[in-house]
C-alpha cells in the first residue's frame, strides 16, 4: 500500500463555490471521499500486518452522526469518552470502548447499559465499579511516564498529565481487578497528540508491551487486546511531512513479535483510536470577509469566529488559509484573519502572507474536520454554524442546520 500523502492545500474549490452560492456563510463543509480514503488507509495498513486489528474512531474529534455513519461503515468502532459519545455510538449501532476520566457513578451506570468495553483511568475507580457489578472484560489506561504533544499545553501522559494509572500501580490494578472477578483484560495508553515522528509510536508500544509481559507472567492472566491509543499526526503547514503509517505498522509488528516471544505470551489484538488522522483534512470552515481594517496591522474580519474553530485561540494553532479564487503565488500582503468575538485571541491567522483581501472574498480555513465544530462554543452568544457534506457523487447535503437565537435560550425559563 502506498503512503498517504496529505496535501494541506487541497481544496474542493468547485464544491465550496457551489455551497457558497446556495448557503449562507459561515459553514463547515466535509468531503466524503477523503473521509473514506483516510479510514481505509489507516485500517488496511495495520490489517496487512495485524489481521485481527481493531480500529476505533475517537468520537470527540467530530461527532456529527452523518460523519460517524461513514466512519463506522468502514469497519471502525468508537472510542468514546463521555455519556453523549457513548449514547451516539449505541444509537448508530456501533461498538467500541469507553475511556472516561474522573468518572461519576452515574456515568458508569449509563455507559454500562451501552455495552461498550470499559477502560478505567485510575485504580481508585474499582470500588465504584464493583458496587455496580464488575464486567467480565476490563482495561486500564496506563500512564507510562512519557508523552509527546503537538503543542506545549497538550499533555496526555507523563508527570503533568491528569490521565492514566501510574506505572508503579499498574500491576496492583490488574491484580485487584482479577480478585474482583474480571476474567478478560485489555490495556490502553494515550501518550501523544498530533505526533509526526514514526519512531515515537514504536518506542511507546515497546514500553507498553514490556508492562503487559510482566503482568502476564506475574498474575497469570491473558490480554485480549492492547490499545496504543491515538496521537497519529497530520501536517497543518504545507511544509510539514505526512506521517508514514506503513513505517509505524512495520515497527509495531517487529515490537509485537519481539515482546511476545520474550515474555512467552499469546499475541493480543492490536487496537488504535485515531480521530484527527481520520477527519482533520476532510473539512474546511468557510467564511466571508465583511471588513478590511487598516490599523497598526491589516485585519480582515470574517463572519466566522473562535466559537466555530477554537484551536488557534486555545493553542495558538496554525491553520492554513485560502482566499478562494485568488492565486496563492504572486503579490500578497501580511494580514490577520479575525472573527467578530469580543476577544483579541479571536484570530485565525496572524501576519499571514495572503493575496490581497477585499470585502466579499471567501476564506477557507483548512484542517477543520477534527477538533473544530466539536470544540465550538457560544461565547458572546455567537451561534454555531451549519455543516454540509460533499457526498461521494458530488452532491451537497446538509448534515446540521445552523443554530438560532431561540436555540441558545430554549433550556432557560424563556423556553423555545
Amino acid at each position: 500500500m502506498k503512503r498517504l500523502n496529505r496535501n494541506v492545500v487541497h481544496l474542493p474549490s468547485a464544491a465550496i463555490r457551489k455551497a457558497v452560492r446556495r448557503f449562507q456563510t459561515p459553514f463547515f463543509i466535509y468531503e466524503e471521499k477523503k473521509i473514506r480514503r483516510n479510514c481505509r488507509h489507516f485500517r488496511d495498513t495495520f490489517r496487512r500486518r495485524f489481521p485481527s486489528f481493531r480500529p476505533l474512531y475517537a468520537v470527540k474529534a467530530n461527532t456529527n452522526p452523518d460523519l460517524l455513519r461513514i466512519i463506522f461503515s468502514e469497519g471502525f468502532g468508537a472510542d468514546a469518552s463521555s455519556e453523549a459519545e457513548a449514547w451516539i455510538t449505541r444509537k448508530l449501532g456501533a461498538t467500541g470502548m469507553y475511556t472516561g476520566n474522573y468518572t461519576t457513578p452515574a456515568e458508569f451506570r449509563f455507559v454500562r447499559r451501552t455495552g461498550l468495553q470499559l477502560n478505567l483511568d485510575d485504580i481508585t475507580m474499582l470500588p465504584t465499579l464493583a458496587k455496580l457489578g464488575m464486567p467480565r472484560f476490563l482495561s486500564f489506561r496506563l500512564n507510562p511516564g512519557m508523552g509527546r504533544g503537538g503543542m506545549a499545553s497538550l499533555h496526555l501522559a507523563g508527570p503533568d498529565a491528569k490521565y492514566g494509572v501510574h506505572l508503579r500501580d499498574i500491576l496492583e490494578a490488574y491484580a485487584r481487578a482479577k480478585e474482583l472477578g474480571v476474567r478478560r483484560f485489555g490495556i490502553h495508553m494515550m501518550t501523544g497528540s498530533n505526533v509526526l515522528d514514526e519512531n515515537y509510536f514504536v518506542q511507546v508500544t515497546r514500553k507498553l508491551l514490556e508492562v503487559v509481559g510482566k503482568i502476564v507472567n506475574k498474575l497469570d492472566i491473558r490480554f485480549d487486546c492492547v490499545n496504543v491509543g491515538g496521537g497519529f499526526g497530520v501536517p497543518y503547514r504545507p511544509q510539514e511531512k505526512s506521517l508514514d503509517l506503513k513505517k509505524i505498522a512495520i515497527g509495531l509488528r517487529s515490537v509485537f513479535d519481539e515482546q511476545c516471544a520474550r515474555y512467552r505470551m499469546p499475541e493480543p489484538a492490536l487496537m488504535a483510536e485515531p480521530g484527527r488522522y481520520i477527519m482533520a483534512d476532510t473539512g474546511w470552515l468557510v467564511g466571508t470577509v465583511n471588513v478590511v481594517k487598516h490599523s497598526y496591522k491589516t485585519f480582515a474580519g470574517i463572519d466566522a469566529g473562535m466559537n466555530d474553530l477554537p484551536r488557534p485561540a486555545i493553542y495558538g494553532a496554525y491553520h492554513h488559509v485560502t482566499v478562494l479564487g485568488k492565486p496563492a503565488r504572486g503579490p500578497g500582503e501580511r494580514i490577520n484573519i479575525v472573527g467578530r468575538l469580543c476577544e483579541n485571541n479571536d484570530q485565525f491567522a496572524k501576519n499571514r502572507l495572503l493575496p490581497p483581501v477585499a470585502v466579499g472574498d471567501v476564506i477557507a480555513i483548512h484542517n477543520a474536520g477534527a477538533h473544530a465544530y466539536a470544540m465550538g462554543h457560544n461565547y458572546n452568544n455567537r451561534l454555531r454554524s451549519a455543516e454540509y457534506l460533499i457526498t461521494e457523487k458530488g452532491a451537497l447535503r446538509k448534515i446540521r442546520r445552523a443554530e438560532t437565537i431561540r436555540d441558545l435560550f430554549r433550556t432557560t425559563r424563556l423556553g423555545g
